[in-house]
């Protein structure tokens, strides 16, 4: 009938649509891949960058590059290098290098060395090719830091990661657990199941953005946006400049960022392959963890507002107890749960003092 017709008219266009998309993504691709001096960036840039974030930090720190037993290298900054204790390794998310830990660094390194670094396919270390199959790019992530590990000469530590570093630092434990002391997650990505028919309740509108994002690199939009990606980048990041506004009130994180993220396409590439349709992972780690060492405690700590929500801490909190799992609140935080640096810092100070008895003190908890 005519409201059948009509239906069909609209589901129609909405396909051409998306399918006009994909083709004009795909030709501004190639044309970027054509030419590289479309994207305002360079290796040069992303270092200068870097150091205008670094200079941030009050305490001094050793910058180097870790050659892999492959040939790869691993950006890495190393805080309180040779102090007592047990050493804090942090491990970033998607799109993220060191410079998004500045205002971390003092307050966790006063105590314990703290190393940062890059993962590969990430910020300034090597962006090497990786698998499209999921289980082959976690294993590339995963090997990545393990090889980092050797490299350093670190025997054990406490493993901090933020959302996909919080994939992959799952990931490291359950294959090397004999290496970590203590597991602490801010806001990890690609714990939950993906809950059935999670696809079908997505708007039109969204539904043809992620159509388009599977079939092309995560990223290949803001280089596809040439000399306009850093102020579209600025424009659709707006939350983030204001998540850094009180230690940076004008570009400088911003243009630390985009930097980051239009260098040749790596970690990207690891991340779509471990993903499911859009934002969940093939491989989801709340089950998985299940298998962790015993000895390993978990602990989450998640921000009030993010989307990620604390679903999956709860339940390992539920299934474990107390005494292996702890999940923790901070007030008024994001996904970017560490820019809320007071409670931040506190709450791993606090995990890292219990692990640590020679260091331990009291400190202000929000927990769920």
């Amino acid at each position: 009938d005519f409201r059948t017709s009509r239906h069909e008219q609209r589901r129609g266009f909405r396909e051409a649509s998306a399918g006009v998309v994909v083709a004009l993504v795909s030709l501004v691709s190639y044309l970027v891949a054509s030419s590289i001096m479309w994207v305002p960036t360079s290796k040069n840039h992303l270092e200068n960058s870097e150091a205008k974030v670094l200079s941030k930090v009050r305490m001094e720190f050793e910058g180097q590059f870790v050659e892999l037993e492959n040939g790869e290298s691993v950006r890495t900054l190393v805080f309180s290098p040779g102090k007592p204790g047990i050493p804090l390794v942090l491990v970033h998310g998607f799109g993220a290098a060191v410079g998004t830990w500045v205002k971390n660094y003092d307050s966790l390194a006063a105590d314990r060395t703290v190393y940062a670094l890059d993962q590969i396919g990430f910020g300034r270390s090597s962006r090497p090719t990786f698998s499209t199959e999921a289980d082959e790019a976690e294993d590339q992530l995963v090997e990545g830091l393990e090889q980092w590990r050797k490299a350093m000469g670190v025997e054990s530590f406490i493993l901090l990661g933020h959302s996909l570093g919080g994939y992959v630092s799952a990931g490291y434990s359950l294959r090397y657990p004999q290496h970590v002391r203590h597991l602490i997650l801010a806001d990890p990505w690609g714990f939950p199941d993906k809950p059935k028919g999670a696809d079908d309740e997505w708007p039109i509108r969204l539904r043809i953005i992620r159509a388009v994002a599977n079939r092309f690199n995560l990223l290949s939009a803001l280089r596809a946006a040439g000399p306009a990606g850093p102020g579209l980048f600025q424009r659709a990041r707006a939350d983030l400049q204001e998540t850094f506004s009180d230690y940076f009130p004008d570009s400088t994180i911003m243009d630390y960022m985009y930097h980051c993220n239009v260098q040749e396409a790596s970690g990207e590439i690891a991340m779509k392959s471990l993903m499911e349709g859009f934002g969940w992972a093939t491989n989801p780690m709340l089950s998985r963890v299940s298998q962790l060492d015993k000895r390993i405690r978990m602990s989450f700590i998640y921000g009030e507002y993010s989307w990620m929500g604390p679903s999956a801490g709860l339940q390992l909190r539920r299934t474990f107890g107390t005494s292996r799992v702890t999940v923790d609140i901070v007030p008024n935080a994001s996904h970017h749960v560490f820019a809320e640096a007071g409670v931040f810092n506190s709450l791993v100070n606090h995990y890292c003092r219990v692990v640590d008895p020679s260091t331990r003190r009291s400190v202000l908890r929000t927990t769920l």
